[in-house]
């Protein structure tokens, strides 16, 4: 029964089912444990073992059908002898007449029947029962997922995607868009690690493959093994603007920030408005959103001054240009509206050249930019990406970029 069993789980991957290796196991498994004699227990249990979608029911049920059912043969058609009045009843024979019992027709057996003790199939039914109510079970969660559902719940999600941060929410709601920020990070550290674990597969060592085959001993020395790519994490420093045009859309930064900052070696944070204040030790093991309000009244932090972004970058640039080095990531949030302030440009381009990459975030809309006293343009040169970042789908986004090797 094996081979059968095998040749249809090659059909249904021929058909686009996604069948793996182990749930191939499972069914073969579970069809050594149930048998082969009730026809219905069998589909329960390869349908339960194999089939992982909603979707691929209908594909499984026909390739069922047409390949665990005995095509019947076709029966000769006698030629019948026109009758005449009673001259041709008299022609037939009684089967009684002629001291025989008559027979039943022969009726075709199913190719995977076989006979079993009534014994075992006293055995089987519970496990038949069994897996009825998982089948059961699975439809009605299936019919409680209507598309309708499905739809209107894509259609909220993308909603909260689009939504300006930069708005005023309730705090029941602000809440909510925190939890929604570690969901989106969620999905984002999942395909990160996905394609770390592939990018740390090089090159086939043809030298290590062949020492591993010889010292296994076995018949078929041909493991592969590949060499390793040492991929080392980033240091990060983050310069947020929080003065009070961009406060709110500067928190969830903070809280993109603070759920990636596993993914780096170091995060430093670092906030202003018209100066430079370190708020690392409390960034570390902060919450959101209960210590926002100790981040407002952290010590040296002027939230009322008018925003210059080129005494922040003098700063930046005269106290910590040696922390640079080649593996650092330097991210800026700031709406770059400098109140007529010389932005110092050149200070920018020199903290540049000692890092890996600079980011800059913008919270405002991009038709904003280089408006009144908005100078984009003057540090754009002088920084590897220039993002809008006003809502959760700009976050995510900017997160893709930000864990870039």
């Amino acid at each position: 029964m094996t081979p059968k069993l095998v040749t249809f789980i090659r059909l249904l991957r021929a058909e686009g089912v996604r069948l793996s290796v182990a749930e191939s196991v499972d069914a073969l498994q579970s069809v050594e444990r149930v048998g082969v004699a009730d026809r219905e227990l069998l589909r329960l249990t390869l349908r339960t073992t194999l089939v992982k979608s909603a979707r691929d029911f209908p594909t499984f049920d026909a390739l069922f059908d047409r390949f665990f059912t005995m095509p019947r043969r076709r029966k000769r058609r006698r030629k019948r002898i026109p009758n005449a009045g009673n001259e041709g009843r008299s022609r037939q024979t009684h089967p009684q007449a002629q001291g025989t019992n008559p027979q039943p027709a022969p009726q075709p057996t199913p190719p995977i029947a076989m006979a079993q003790p009534p014994a075992e199939q006293k055995e089987q039914e519970p496990a038949q029962e069994e897996l009825a109510a998982l089948e059961q079970a699975w439809q009605e969660h299936v019919q409680s997922r209507s598309p309708r559902r499905t739809e209107s719940r894509h259609t909220h999600d993308d909603e909260l995607a689009r939504t300006r941060l930069d708005r005023p929410f309730p705090p029941a709601q602000l809440a909510d868009m925190y939890r929604e920020v570690d969901r989106l990070v969620a999905r984002i550290l999942t395909r990160h690690a996905l394609r770390y674990r592939r990018a740390r597969r090089g090159r086939v060592d043809l030298r290590r493959t062949v020492l591993q085959g010889l010292r296994s001993g076995n018949e078929a020395p041909f493991t592969l093994v590949h060499r390793r790519h040492h991929l080392s994490k980033l240091r990060l420093i983050v310069l947020c603007d929080v003065s009070g045009s961009v406060w709110q859309v500067s928190t969830f930064l903070l809280k993109l920030v603070h759920t990636l900052q596993a993914e780096f070696t170091s995060v430093r944070s670092l906030l202003f408005v018209n100066g430079l204040v370190d708020v690392t030790p409390l960034f570390r093991h902060m919450r959101f959103p209960d210590d926002l309000e100790a981040l407002r009244h952290y010590p040296n932090l002027n939230l009322f001054g008018y925003s210059d972004f080129g005494r922040v970058f003098y700063q930046f640039y005269r106290d910590m240009l040696g922390d640079l080095r080649r593996d650092t990531v330097l991210l800026i949030l700031g709406d770059a509206r400098n109140n007529a302030f010389d932005p110092q440009a050149w200070t920018l381009e020199e903290i540049s050249q000692h890092c890996r990459r600079v980011l800059w975030l913008n919270p405002e809309p991009r038709y904003e930019w280089n408006q009144d006293d908005s100078v984009v343009h003057a540090y754009a040169p002088y920084c590897d990406a220039v993002l809008e970042c006003g809502t959760l789908e700009h976050l995510v986004q900017a997160a893709e970029v930000l864990l870039q090797p």
